[in-house]
């Protein structure tokens, strides 16, 4: 379909001072003008009036394409076509979702019927399909690269409608528009989930599939790769559930958010979200967005004066963009009132896209960003305070304007945000990088003096901010995998044979991604995730711009986030829009092709350091923490006397020597035995934990002796006895893969002891084991040789 059947670009959530001048916006003698400088839509009837004039447009358009009388190409026209409904339907939307007058609002919902009713008339036209169709062949020596792609982007919508079907199907296909999985079959492909990936960064179901279930590789798997940090959160919540004299085993998905948030008031309080009032301001953050933008790309955006009638009343900022060559960009409007007729949540919406037009002269484009944020009509926005969790929202509704504004495009249709979903939130999330990069924060937030905020405060806040980002991660991988899963051919079959329920699915994926988080099995939270109807088999989207967004951030940016150079690339790429593949944009700002091991990779090292971040306060190193562990170790010596003398427990039943030699080896060595792990558990995962006890020097793998794969246990070798000291005072009943890891003395490590010693080449203890361990193997050996 060429012209989207979502006629909004609604995307949901996530310090030039002396450009900013005070205007009276309600000044009298100002003639009245039309929404958007639109003339027509001065009054209620001029929607009806602007419906009657696009249908008249798009008529002649039409007219010239089956005709061929026009001297444009069809790709051409097509874009035109496109441009015509698009630049009003799109600002009709806006109005409807946010207009305060509610008369207008109803206005605008009859006009965007009429216009959603043009749109399917326009996708079904077969003989508009066949006439794009036929002129990549007729027309091939006046096209470029990118009128090819665009092409090929109409006629993939076109097809994805439909339009090409035998016309025995086309009345079947009207009747099962409504059904996901039978619309894909219909139109050519397995399910809809592989409709869905059309164009997307990772490019097929099965590169979304192994993104979020993973390979057979542990170490390349989304889930495993980010579990680790997940689970050491989960370990600190446990923590605080065991101090709040819970005699619950275990901890459910309902205890997640109310435990993170008894953390996050004990290790940060009050006092710095108090401290930073004064510097969390609208007027602050406008400030800071200008200030980095000039910097990055050369780019310098001042407020407008308000035309009277331009926009509804309220709070409303009018920004203008300039390049550094002062041409005009585009135009930036933010409604940050808070009211009960708006659209809920944070939000942008794209009422005209660039475009080049027939004389060389471009379209500008105009953003709308919904921002609830101060009280309604009021005149001191600069003093509106902002939650830390709304002024990153801003920051990311920002990236996405400035997508639109640096998009120069020949096509309206591959402008700005008009590409695959994946690659459209790249800008808004590495918006979020820069807001929470230390550096940008403390430039940005600045008191009315213009001392900038301590370096505590706002390291403290980035921290708060991000503790238990990890756990957060994995909830949304799995509602991602739940989403693409629902809509893959064995779900769509099951669920039509009733064999399987979407309780039943959702509850599967969730505790096969949180296996130590309890939950109700016939609880149904996907009854309320909304986003099943509205990014149907692309919710992982969100995961992999995040992933794209780290690569850039860690390469290009984090060590010099005000950097021109790597700023006017990325302005570069963002400038296509959606022109050329994704995989294409991101080859050129990284300098190599990213593959879903490189996403899954990054995702592996992000939720490593917000864990770390969340561990940082809970550093056993730390004097308080100390404290608490000597008191514990005190109680436990006081309930436990036999264990007071007991240098180690485990102790190497073939070490060359006597009793008191291997004494003494216990006392002075610098190596540990560690037990009880997970046959899965990496060699980076031990080197990241055992270095917070100090320097490793080096990790033995446990192998079993005739597979040489991991079975259960290592050696970790430090360079000083006090490390070693330190990792079983405070290393040992660590939680590691959800098990508690056993950390011992060892009296020295020689060559061949890191092979298991049970009849079947792994560890005796697994030899015997009568219960079932799917992280080591399942049964006992001998069990199951029986």
């Amino acid at each position: 379909m060429f012209v989207p059947r979502k006629l909004n670009r609604v995307l949901p959530i996530r310090t030039l001072r002396h450009l900013f001048r005070k205007f009276n916006e309600k000044e009298q003698d100002i003639p009245k003008q039309g929404l958007f400088d639109n003339p027509l839509l001065k009054s209620l009837e001029g929607f009806a009036e602007l419906n009657k004039e696009v249908r008249l447009e798009c008529s002649n358009i039409v007219n010239h394409i089956i005709s061929g009388s026009s001297n444009q190409t069809t790709v051409k026209l097509f874009d035109d076509l496109s441009n015509a409904i698009c630049k009003a339907a799109d600002l009709v939307e806006c109005v409807r979702q946010l207009h305060s007058d509610q008369s207008y609002v109803e206005a605008a919902q009859k006009s965007a019927s009429d216009f959603c009713e043009l749109v399917e008339s326009l996708n079904t036209s077969v003989t508009l399909y066949h006439k794009l169709k036929e002129s990549k062949e007729r027309e091939v020596e006046r096209l470029d690269d990118v009128d090819k792609r665009t092409i090929d982007l109409f006629l993939n919508e076109f097809k994805q409608s439909g339009v090409h079907l035998p016309e025995e199907k086309e009345e079947e296909l009207l009747k099962l528009v409504c059904y996901r999985d039978e619309l894909a079959r219909l139109t050519g492909y397995p399910s809809y989930a592989h409709r869905a990936q059309e164009n997307s960064l990772l490019g097929s179901y099965e590169g979304a599939h192994n993104f979020l279930w993973g390979v057979n590789d542990r170490t390349k798997e989304n889930f495993r790769a980010c579990r680790p940090s997940a689970e050491r959160e989960l370990a600190v919540l446990m923590d605080i559930q065991s101090q709040c004299n819970s005699f619950i085993n275990g901890i459910g998905e309902w205890d997640l958010h109310y435990l993170s948030q008894i953390y996050k008031e004990r290790a940060y309080g009050g006092f710095h979200h108090r401290q930073m009032n004064k510097f969390l301001t609208l007027g602050n953050l406008i400030n800071g967005l200008t200030n980095l933008v000039n910097q990055l790309y050369g780019v310098r955006i001042s407020q407008q004066k308000i035309k009277q009638g331009e926009i509804w009343p309220g709070s409303i900022i009018k920004l203008g963009v300039f390049s550094s060559e002062d041409d005009f960009l585009g135009t930036i409007y933010l409604d940050v009132g808070r009211r009960s007729t708006k659209t809920f949540g944070d939000c942008h919406f794209t009422v005209r896209c660039s475009k080049q037009l027939s004389n060389d002269c471009w379209q500008t484009p105009v953003v709308v960003l919904s921002l609830s944020i101060g009280e309604e009509n009021g005149e001191n926005w600069k003093d509106f305070q902002v939650h830390l969790h709304r002024a990153e929202n801003v920051f990311h509704e920002m990236g996405h304007a400035m997508h639109s504004m640096l998009g120069r495009t020949k096509y309206q249709h591959i402008a700005g945000t008009r590409c695959p979903q994946d690659f459209s939130e790249i800008p808004s999330i590495l918006m979020e990088y820069f807001f929470n990069d230390l550096t940008v924060l403390r430039t940005i937030l600045r008191d009315a003096n213009g001392e900038c905020i301590p370096v505590e405060d706002a390291a403290c806040m980035i921290a708060s901010r991000f503790a238990f980002s990890s756990l957060e991660i994995m909830q949304q991988a799995s509602y991602a995998l739940f989403d693409l899963e629902l809509h893959a051919p064995d779900a769509a079959r099951l669920l039509r044979e009733g064999k399987i329920t979407t309780t039943n699915l959702f509850h599967s994926i969730v505790t096969k991604a949180l296996p130590h988080v309890d939950r109700q099995h016939d609880s149904a939270f996907q009854h309320r995730f909304h986003h099943l109807v509205q990014y149907g088999a692309k919710y992982y989207s969100y995961l992999i711009a995040r992933s794209a967004a780290s690569l850039i951030w860690n390469s290009k940016f984090r060590d010099s986030p005000f950097n021109r150079t790597e700023g006017e690339r990325w302005m570069k790429v963002q400038s296509h829009g959606g022109g050329l593949p994704p995989t294409i944009l991101l080859e050129s700002m990284l300098g190599y092709s990213p593959t879903s091991a490189h996403f899954i990779e990054a995702l592996k090292k992000e939720t490593s350091h917000l864990a770390n971040l969340v561990l940082n306060l809970m550093n056993p190193f730390d004097p308080r923490v100390r404290a608490r562990n000597a008191a514990k170790a005190e109680m436990f010596a006081l309930r436990h006397p036999e264990s007071v003398n007991q240098l180690s427990e485990y102790r190497d039943q073939r070490f060359q020597g006597t009793l008191k030699e291997q004494d003494l080896a216990l006392r002075t060595s610098t190596t540990l035995y560690v037990g009880n792990l997970s046959f899965y558990t990496s060699e980076d995962q031990l080197y990241e934990l055992f270095n917070r006890a100090g320097e490793v020097k080096r990790v033995i793998m446990g192998l079993d002796r005739f597979k040489k794969s991991p079975c259960g246990f290592c050696f970790i070798i430090y360079y000083t006895r006090a490390d070693t000291e330190n990792a079983v005072r405070f290393l040992n009943r660590t939680m590691l893969d959800g098990r508690m890891i056993r950390v011992d003395y060892d009296a020295g490590f020689v060559e061949g002891r890191q092979y298991g010693r049970g009849k079947h080449g792994g560890q005796v203890r697994d030899e015997y084991r009568e219960q079932y361990d799917p992280d080591r193997g399942g049964f006992g050996k001998i069990w199951q040789d029986r």
